[in-house]
């Protein structure tokens, strides 16, 4: 690990003693059901204090199911600090807010397979895993926005499959608090204007044996209005590998081909093709196992090869289990200015002792020790 000096010179080579640093995070989790209905409570807490709670529900009523749910969290930033560690800090005051409430109602109803996801959340709370510039974040800090998500799909014709996606206000994209994540967010650049898009999408429909699907876009706002996409697959085999590509119909043209196979049950090759059959990458993975008696030993390793870099790098490991205890290492080795370079060496095991289980994890990198890890769980 780098050393930073008494004047904040930050030398590039490794230092024998360093700041270690521990972080703790305790989380609850919390189910409760009666008859169909289950309520479920989501919480964590870290040295830096509460994190989220979240509150999710799932209410059957007939043939529709309703999962409301309720976000609350602090919000927490990503940092780098002067020991050149990656940080989750808080963002002043700091304060448990909340963040957005979503609702999903899902069903089925004459052979067509729904979905709404409707939602109401702050588009401006802090993304855990980036850089947040403001000092502060406050609740007049907040942006409310509201968005859906409408879905059906349906079968059209036997193996084929039309389904719809309305999007208002809203797109597909995911957002996260401190520990938690959902696709679907409210469209953050509407400033409570409407907006909508449409995507129809045909799939199963096959030409010659060919499968190939045909995908139709509205969206008013955008420029063209209108589009058009589809695409397909070719799988052939050829002894003991297989061939695949893909194709594009608007326009109409081949993006490239792969093969792949298995040789003795132990090898798989990968390799990668061009539209014009030139040769662009491969890859080598083998995975063994030995019956030793009293315990049984699991090898693996794997190689790559780039078009016009050579051998980029490789990775083998080894793992042993026996009864409550497994163990293993792995090593990596990469190509860096020319040569080859250890760039990881790992050890693990982890050993079960009822009521408790215990797993320790070493990393090593080419600059010393990269994460040390220990667990301790309660097996019932």
């Amino acid at each position: 690990m780098p050393v930073t000096l008494i004047d904040n010179t930050q030398l590039d080579t490794p230092a024998e003693l360093v700041v270690m640093k521990v972080g703790i995070e305790a989380s609850l989790d919390f189910t409760a059901t009666w008859n169909n209905v289950r309520l479920d409570w989501d919480s964590a807490m870290s040295i830096a204090g509460p994190e989220r709670v979240i509150l999710q529900g799932s209410i059957p009523l007939g043939p529709i199911t309703i999962e409301p749910e309720l976000w609350f969290a602090v919000p927490f930033e990503t940092v780098t600090d002067i020991d050149h560690f990656t940080n989750y800090a808080v963002i002043s005051p700091g304060d448990l807010m909340f963040v957005k409430t979503r609702c999903r109602v899902s069903g089925s109803y004459g052979g067509v397979d729904y979905d709404v996801l409707c939602l109401l959340e702050d588009v401006n709370f802090p993304d855990p895993g980036a850089e947040f510039v403001p000092l502060t974040y406050t609740v007049q800090s907040q942006s409310f926005r509201y968005g859906a998500i409408v879905s059906a799909s349906v079968e059209a014709y036997p193996g084929v499959t039309l389904s719809s996606v309305t999007n208002i206000n809203a797109d597909s994209g995911s957002n996260a608090v401190k520990g938690h994540s959902a696709s679907g967010s409210a469209y953050r650049s509407c400033d409570n204007d409407f907006w909508w898009n449409q995507t129809l999408t045909l799939r199963g429909l096959k030409y010659c044996d060919v499968p190939f699907w045909v995908r139709a876009t509205i969206d008013p706002y955008a420029d063209p209005m209108f589009d058009f996409a589809g695409g397909g697959s070719l799988l052939l085999d050829f002894f003991e590998l297989e061939l695949s590509g893909s194709i594009s119909l608007f326009p109409i043209g081949v993006s490239g081909f792969s093969f792949s196979g298995n040789v003795c049950d132990a090898v798989s090759v990968g390799v990668s093709l061009s539209d014009h059959l030139e040769f662009q990458g491969a890859s080598v993975r083998c995975t063994t196992r030995l019956d030793l008696g009293l315990m049984a030993l699991q090898l693996g390793g794997s190689l790559t090869v780039v078009a016009g870099q050579g051998i980029p790098g490789g990775s083998l490991s080894a793992s042993v289990m026996q009864g409550t205890f497994s163990g293993g290492l792995s090593v990596s080795v990469s190509e860096q200015q020319g040569m080859y370079r250890l760039s990881s060496f790992t050890v693990r095991f982890s050993t079960t002792d009822a009521p408790v289980s215990y797993s320790v994890s070493i990393a090593f990198g080419r600059t010393g020790l990269k994460r040390a890890e220990l667990t301790i769980g309660m097996v019932f």
